[in-house]
């Protein structure tokens, strides 16, 4: 099954969600391996920067999609439980798909250099059209510019938004599962053959 039903969610929602969490995963293994134990001298100090730059600004293109595809499908029916729960889980996608795009934007508007993908490259925000008009709307300079991205994408959401968003939204799937023993985790699982 392909598109969602009411009752769960097709294929593609289900490849797109795992997607995007594997490539936060994988940016996030990336960075902290360079953190903890590459120095700037180190052989695969910028490979490594450059592998979570591109993970984590593909992010961008799965999370546009997964959005045209969730326009263009049915939403599958929450399963029976108090309102604020059905608030908060709602609160909480909308919430989750702004930092789907927030963290690779920021993550590029605060990044001096170029994005390689080996085959092509994303050059860095202040040399596009757009970003040198924004610079200039905004009256700033790069580095200043530079400076409040990066702190938005390494200091508050890196650190720690992110993943406090990232543990609620996990642990409530699995007190939804072994708690309230509903199928809101299994919907998002691949089907059993």
């Amino acid at each position: 099954m392909i598109k969602n039903t009411a009752k769960s969610y097709g294929s593609v929602a289900k490849w797109f969600h795992w997607l995007i969490a594997l490539c936060f995963l994988a940016a996030y293994v990336i960075i902290y391996y360079k953190i903890w134990f590459l120095d700037k001298d180190d052989a695969l100090f910028r490979p490594s920067l450059n592998i979570h730059i591109a993970i984590g600004f593909s992010v961008l293109l799965w999370a546009s999609l997964r959005v045209w595809w969730r326009l263009f499908n049915v939403q599958p029916e929450m399963p029976p439980m108090p309102k604020w729960q059905l608030k908060s889980a709602h609160w909480m996608h909308w919430i989750l798909y702004f930092f789907m795009f927030a963290m690779p934007i920021s993550g590029w508007f605060g990044f001096g250099g170029s994005i390689d993908y080996g085959i092509f490259q994303i050059p860095t925000f202040r040399e596009t059209g757009l970003g040198q008009w924004i610079l200039a709307l905004f009256n700033t300079d790069w580095d200043t510019w530079e400076k409040k991205w990066d702190f938005f994408h390494k200091n508050i959401s890196g650190a720690w938004v992110l993943w406090i968003l990232i543990v609620f939204h996990a642990g409530a799937a699995l007190y939804h599962h072994f708690v309230q023993k509903d199928d809101t985790l299994t919907r998002m699982l691949p089907k059993k053959k």
